[in-house]
């Protein structure tokens, strides 16, 4: 019967078809792998936590007496504590001040802004429009990275890597929550992407969309003009030759239009300041306030030498364990900005730098959360993971602690 089959007129030309579309299928997936692996990672990941959140929130009993922010929905509630609360209170009701008491003019305006918008255009609550807008900003992040890590790597596994080792770090469940981790992510990713594509407009309008998300947004303006340097053959390696300053010259009077784009990107940060003037008086208010939250600027060396030592502390207490990962992630992220600046230049080197040592000047609370969005940290790793140990190794580990520490958020456990 096989033989008469294989006889049948046409047969062979079938399986040339159909040989053909698995090909044509094969080398489509591979055109579209800037989405399909992103959309992968996120759903892979997104999977586990929320699995974990629900498992975390069911059998774990939490202490009685925490705002609840969405009360008919326990789902939403579980990814809205802690910070969420002052994002979800400017989309509602906007700005206010308490002298010398918390007040949420200490929060960036973009991301309750975009909570307000969706929540009107889609007629829902803000915390669900707050829970849409984290998770759609998150996906979009991986897809910038994956095409900066492609970019800047030139290797597509590698790439493959960086997402999902950042789609599943411990706190990657911050990417879902109603936090700022999501939008600065995507913004800053975005806004790198196109400085190395040389689209200058459009990293200019995405840097300065993250600098009204966040105050160190600021810092794309640095990296960016880093870029616009070595665009332009300047290298820090060369800046002692005069050649280099010349050669500088002669690309700044041919593109002299370019700096003055990229100068928008602070323009987010000033017109927050801007607001904050006029309704309030204080264009500084977002920093003056932060007292109020017992941070005292002591520098960073004073701060290691004051918080490092409390892990060796013989009583445990609740958050000892978080605050044993916010040393590990602060010293980790330290010791990799060498291994940056040779793999990735010293642009990305000193942004990393510069964003772990400024909040790192009071405290090292949140430091586990607040290395999220240095996306040049996990394009590292994405290098590194190359031996198939390696990988395993640390995927595994993320996916893990991943786990563990979205059981303890969704029960009001302070984790970053």
């Amino acid at each position: 019967m096989k033989a008469d089959a294989l006889r049948i007129p046409g047969w062979g030309m079938l399986v040339q078809r159909a040989r053909y579309a698995a090909l044509r299928l094969a080398a489509a997936a591979q055109r579209l792998d800037w989405v399909l692996l992103p959309v992968l990672a996120f759903a892979l990941s997104r999977g586990l936590v929320f699995a974990v959140g629900l498992v975390g929130d069911t059998f774990f009993e939490t202490d009685p007496g925490h705002w609840v922010a969405a009360p008919d929905s326990p789902f939403l509630s579980m990814w809205a504590k802690w910070d969420s609360q002052w994002y979800v209170q400017i989309a509602q009701q906007g700005y206010f001040i308490r002298p010398g008491q918390q007040s949420n003019v200490a929060f960036f305006p973009l991301y309750p802004l975009a909570m307000r918008i969706v929540a009107r255009i889609l007629s829902v609550d803000v915390v669900f429009a707050g829970f849409l807008v984290s998770n759609l900003c998150f996906l979009g992040g991986l897809i910038f990275l994956y095409k900066l890590a492609a970019l800047e790597l030139g290797d597509r596994a590698a790439a493959q890597r960086t997402i999902f080792y950042l789609a599943f770090f411990p706190t990657a469940f911050f990417f879902s929550a109603v936090y700022t981790e999501s939008l600065f992510l995507l913004l800053t990713v975005a806004t790198m992407y196109f400085a190395r594509t040389r689209h200058w407009l459009l990293a200019s309008l995405c840097g300065l969309l993250a600098s009204a998300t966040r105050n160190i947004g600021v810092m794309m303006w640095g990296l960016v003009m880093w870029e616009w340097l070595r665009a332009g053959g300047w290298r820090i390696t060369t800046m002692h030759r005069g050649k280099t300053w010349r050669n500088l010259w002669v690309y700044l009077r041919r593109r002299w239009d370019q700096p003055l784009i990229i100068a928008m990107i602070p323009v987010g940060l000033l017109l927050f300041m801007l607001f904050l003037k006029q309704s309030f008086d204080r264009p500084f208010i977002f920093i003056e306030i932060q007292s109020a939250w017992k941070r005292e600027n002591i520098g960073p060396l004073a701060v290691l030498m004051r918080d490092i030592p409390r892990i060796f502390d013989v009583e445990i207490k609740r958050w000892y364990f978080t605050h044993v990962f916010n040393v590990v992630s602060t010293l980790l992220a330290l010791s990799m900005t060498p291994f940056i600046w040779r793999k990735l230049g010293e642009g990305y080197a000193l942004y990393v730098l510069i964003l772990i040592l400024v909040p790192i000047t009071s405290s090292l609370g949140s430091v586990a959360r607040y290395i999220l969005p240095l996306f040049p940290l996990f394009i590292v790793l994405g290098w590194w993971g190359r031996r198939a140990a390696v990988n395993h190794t640390i995927l595994s580990t993320f996916a893990i602690f991943l786990g563990l520490l979205t059981a303890i958020f969704v029960n009001w456990i302070f984790v970053a």
